[in-house]
């Protein structure tokens, strides 16, 4: 558009000043005739007839040239409007004929009321000559223009785009979780300044997560002390059997907050893991079983068969998910209620189902939510597991309560 505003102005200009052009050659031809009409005059003494007007056009070598005489005679091949002559004799003048236009220069002579008028004609094609060239020539260069304007049109507008679009990937990495994620400013000093802001923002961020991370591994490691004493306490005890479940138990609960610190300490991206959940469910299911059977639950347990159940989720949180819902389950029904742990396929699911009152309402797994006297994290935590691994946690149909916890499946 901006190419369009300049060229069409300087078009109608440049045909503006080629008419122009054209009308001021015609009158210069006119005066010229006038003026050596006035010489022969005046080297006469009488005006010029027909004679001298032929001879002075003859010698001029004009076409385009007519003399209208005082008597209304005229020499020359141009025809001439009669009724522009009473103009001409006020002063020179352009008039609009057929094919073009003429201009008229009178001479006044001393004794004669008429004045000898000069028509120099000039034809429409010569008033435009040269424009449709000009034309050209201005359409080429505004078509080069517009050419040699898109290639750095392109370039400024990557320099401001890239930067934007660098801001955004930046910010999309943080939201999957890379927190090293960070954009080198460039760009527009608006742009570049809103790059240095979010680098400081990721930095803040990031500062801020592993001073949680270690406050978290401080009050985890705390445990510790508690733990060694009370293993000192089982050791003690006079029942081998007792001294050894309770030893065993112990062990696993240091190995779990073992775990849980050097979790909470790593500041990096989580490398994707890979864990087998029937076999994680077999293992873990031992114990469970023997838990149920101290409360007189009927416990069964399916498995798919032969072969692993491969899921896009570290053994620690399969683990995690398993024994929080069963422990929701023995924390949220009455003692004697059975259940059943099952392992999916097709997708890869753990189902855990009671036969209990069922679950008060679908906010169970929002983080805090809680009916009784329990943190409210449980449930949340198994969403936060099953999403992380790329799948879902969803309610089931039944009588009493199932939970159903698709996993995403390891990327080939």
């Amino acid at each position: 558009m901006l190419v369009v505003g300049f060229l069409v102005p300087l078009g109608l200009s440049v045909r503006s000043q080629a008419e122009l052009r054209g009308l001021a050659s015609a009158q210069s031809d006119a005066r010229g005739v006038a003026t050596a009409l006035a010489a022969v005059a005046g080297a006469t003494g009488k005006v010029p007839g027909p004679a001298e007007a032929e001879f002075i056009l003859g010698t001029y070598g004009a076409v385009n040239l007519t003399i209208i005489l005082p008597d209304g005679s005229s020499v020359g091949t141009i025809p001439v409007d009669v009724a522009a002559l009473p103009l001409a004799e006020a002063g020179s003048i352009v008039a609009d004929v057929e094919g073009g236009v003429v201009a008229l220069v009178p001479v006044a002579f001393a004794g004669f009321d008429s004045p000898v008028v000069v028509a120099s004609f000039v034809s429409d094609g010569a008033l435009r000559e040269g424009v449709a060239t000009s034309w050209l020539i201005l359409g080429a260069l505004g078509l080069l223009a517009v050419v040699g304007a898109v290639p750095i049109a392109d370039r400024f507008a990557v320099s401001v785009v890239r930067p934007v679009r660098d801001l955004s990937d930046a910010a999309h990495r943080w939201a999957g979780g890379d927190l090293s994620a960070r954009v080198s400013p460039e760009g527009p000093p608006e742009i570049a300044e809103s790059g240095r802001a979010f680098n400081l923002l990721a930095e803040r961020l990031t500062d801020l997560l592993a001073a949680e991370r270690e406050r978290i591994a401080d009050l985890s490691h705390r445990l510790r002390t508690p733990l060694a004493a009370l293993r000192l306490q089982a050791e003690s005890s006079d029942n081998p059997d007792h001294r050894t479940a309770l030893v065993a138990d112990i062990s696993n609960l240091e190995g779990e907050v073992t775990a849980l610190i050097e979790d909470v300490r790593r500041t990096s991206e989580v490398k994707s893991a890979v864990a087998d959940l029937a076999a994680v469910v077999d293992r873990r299911m031992g114990f469970w079983q023997v838990v149920a059977a101290a409360q007189d639950r009927e416990l069964s347990v399916g498995q798919p068969g032969s072969g692993p159940v491969l899921v896009a989720a570290p053994d620690a949180d399969v683990l995690t998910a398993l024994d929080n819902l069963v422990q929701n389950v023995l924390t949220h029904t009455a003692p004697g209620t059975g259940f059943t742990v099952t392992v999916g396929v097709r997708p890869p699911s753990l189902t855990v189902a009671d036969q209990g009152d069922g679950l008060p309402s679908a906010d169970v797994f929002d983080r805090g939510s809680t009916t009784g006297e329990s943190s409210g994290l449980g449930l949340d935590i198994v969403r936060r597991i099953a999403e992380a691994s790329g799948g879902e946690v969803r309610i089931g149909g039944g009588p009493g309560a199932t939970i159903v916890v698709r996993f995403g499946t390891p990327a080939e």
